[in-house]
């Protein structure tokens, strides 16, 4: 009901514009792709080769994979405490250094791409977290 409205709405507003579109087919069609898209199944797999070529990094920590509580629905993976990168305060607080932290981050990343070819794609503060060890934590694979 929600996506008919909307999709009205901006049918209205492409016909006003002189175009012809079918937005519910379009946003369907959006939908049914996106879903498509996300499988837990591929995203596991993906942890666990970034973990087979880095997880020796000293200071870079990847959460274990748990393959029998999978699915393409459903990821299960180790529970990992830290904080964001960008609590500065929190990290502080740790007694953790951020340059170290970041200076991590620069080695793993240049190793992904001129060592491997094989990189986490979406290095952002959501799915990056510094470890009360000190470690950095790579996560959403």
């Amino acid at each position: 009901p929600q996506r008919a409205r909307y999709a009205g709405i901006l049918a209205r507003v492409a016909s006003a514009l002189g175009r012809n579109i079918d937005l519910v087919s379009v946003i369907d069609d959006f939908g049914e792709l996106i879903y498509r898209e996300i499988d837990y199944t591929a995203e596991a797999a993906n942890a666990r080769r970034f973990a087979e070529l880095y997880a020796t990094i000293p200071d870079v920590f990847i959460p274990r994979i748990y393959p029998d509580l999978c699915s393409s629905g459903v990821l299960t993976m180790e529970w990992v405490e830290g904080v964001r990168l960008v609590e500065t305060e929190k990290l502080s607080a740790m007694q953790l250094d951020p340059e170290k932290l970041v200076d991590t981050l620069v080695q793993c990343s240049l190793r992904q791409m001129l060592e491997n070819g094989f990189f986490h794609a979406d290095p952002h503060a959501g799915n990056l977290l510094a470890t009360p060890e000190g470690k950095l934590c790579y996560l959403d694979f």
